[in-house]
């Protein structure tokens, strides 16, 4: 084990990844609305790709309507407005961020926009540009995620609304103003690890920006935001790499009734990996809006097509999805972009915070150099065996019995501890990998379940409710001991003494 050790600590140090997922316009009103009227179900929008949502630490879309009481919108209207209960059903798609500067958040007035932030706020989605009066719709937007601090910020283009449409004294939205947009660009930069920019601007229907979001995009990037993301325009546009940093002009219809033309139907939605305020990888489900106006995955040359239009060189990848037609689990075809050439090992550093044990202390967990530290305050609480080398964990309700646990991904030597598992005859002293999983009990980590030997060594791991029952499955990236181009993604789910492998049909 010691020369094992050794060689770890001779790969590269790297910070974990964060994971952005980012749709277009997300439009519930007029005829959406009518659907989920017709349907009793207000998550109906997101059934069928609300897998693929999963995992990401911010979930971001632009939503074009106020949220708001009032009467039926009708199909030939352009004034939105979506109920109230939508806000509770974005949280629940797993929005945890919106952008409120578009060209119909003031649909229904000051009113309207206080309406929209109040029942936000009450379902915990975070939103940026817009806010009770100029000074807070040009706020950025700060969240912490996985030790990394964020900032969002997002810009109307003025010349979409009516005169007094953006913020002043009263409620509105930040609109796109040179000075402006770089004064809160450059606030954000000086404060967050990684800054985003939404930009609604450009023209309808149109396949390339305008001068305007080139210009708008190219100012966010020079004043030092990481990412610039876009819609308005109603069709996927291409993607610009400008100063080494990424522009997705228009990112489409995301949920909307424009189902006049393919082109406003088809979109992408995307997640960003970023680590050290860098993008290292992107992923793209390629989604067609059906006949009662909500995403559907495409496949095969149909997916492809669609991507094409981003104009990047993308790799296909297959992985477990839920089809919510058919209540199976499927393969699933996504498509993966990757800027550069990453190092084939490295030593993960991972910090994170929760309350594990739920009585109102948060703990927090750093994992560097092979071992994981659990914290109260400044007190250390545990710390993994110098006997293993810990590749990284992750948190949650694996065993789905209400109580967080930390799990371990977990390499030692001998294929179990004190006791012999009766099924094994003898020892395996090979070093091997394994997962542990811990429970915070008393004041103690205490263990809830330990894998003898893995069959294939789990090179990454994370919890997952694919099915949206509420049960969490165990999703992982299994490598192998002897073959190191070996990679498969596989489901499993607690039986009650350990871990079931779920049957994923190939389509």
């Amino acid at each position: 084990m010691r020369d094992f050790k050794h060689n770890r600590m001779k790969l590269p140090e790297r910070e974990e990844a964060f994971c952005l997922a980012a749709v277009g316009d997300l439009m519930l009103s007029r005829y959406v609305g009518q659907v989920i009227k017709k349907h009793q179900d207000h998550s109906y929008p997101f059934a069928r790709v609300g897998w693929f949502l999963q995992g990401a630490d911010l979930v971001f879309g632009n939503l074009e309507n106020p949220i708001t009481p009032g009467r039926e919108i009708m199909i030939e209207e352009m004034k939105f407005r979506a109920e109230p209960q939508m806000a509770r059903a974005l949280k629940k798609a797993g929005f945890n961020v919106v952008s409120l500067a578009n060209n119909h958040i003031a649909d229904f007035g000051e009113q309207g926009i206080m309406d929209t932030m109040k029942y936000l706020d009450n379902a915990g989605v975070r939103y940026a540009g817009a806010g009770i009066n100029e000074a807070e719709a040009y706020e950025p937007l700060f969240l912490e995620v996985k030790g990394y601090k964020i900032a969002v910020l997002a810009f109307n283009d003025s010349l979409l609304t009516k005169p007094g449409y953006g913020a002043g004294e009263g409620p509105g939205a930040a609109v796109l103003e040179p000075e402006k947009v770089a004064e809160s660009v450059t606030k954000a930069v000086g404060e967050a690890d990684f800054t985003m920019v939404y930009l609604h601007a450009g023209n309808e229907y149109e396949p390339e920006p305008d001068e305007t979001q080139r210009y708008y995009a190219r100012l966010a990037i020079d004043a030092g935001a990481d990412l610039v993301l876009g819609s308005h325009p109603h069709v996927l546009q291409p993607v610009e790499v400008y100063r080494g940093k990424y522009i997705f002009y228009s990112l489409g219809n995301f949920i909307f009734d424009q189902l006049w033309s393919r082109e406003t139907r088809e979109s992408a939605i995307v997640k960003f990996y970023i680590r050290a305020g860098q993008v290292e990888k992107i992923e793209f489900l390629p989604v067609y809006i059906d006949d009662d106006a909500r995403p559907v995955p495409l496949t095969g040359a149909e997916g492809v097509r669609v991507l094409d239009n981003l104009g990047l060189d993308l790799t296909r990848e297959f992985v477990p999805a839920w089809d919510n037609e058919e209540c199976t689990f499927i393969i699933q075809e996504q498509y993966v972009f990757e800027p550069g050439t990453l190092a084939p090992g490295y030593r993960l550093v991972q910090n994170r915070q929760l309350d594990l044990d739920g009585d109102g202390s948060i703990e927090k967990f750093r994992l560097k150099n092979g071992r994981v530290a659990v914290f109260s305050g400044p007190d250390l609480v545990w710390q993994s065996s110098e006997d293993w080398w810990v590749d990284c964990f992750f948190l949650g309700d694996s065993n789905n019995d209400g109580i967080e646990e930390l799990h371990l991904l977990v390499w030692k030597q001998g294929s179990f501890g004190s006791y012999r598992p009766f099924w094994l005859e003898e020892e395996d002293n090979t070093i091997k990998n394994h997962l542990f999983i811990f429970k915070l009990e008393e004041g103690e980590i205490k263990p809830v379940w330990q894998s003898s030997n893995l069959d294939y060594p789990n090179l990454q791991a994370q919890l997952v409710d694919l099915n949206g029952d509420g049960a969490l499955e165990l999703m992982t990236l299994e490598g192998s001991y002897t073959d190191p181009n070996r990679r498969e993604i596989t489901l499993w789910q607690w039986n009650g003494w350990g871990f079931s492998l779920i049957t994923v049909e190939d389509r």
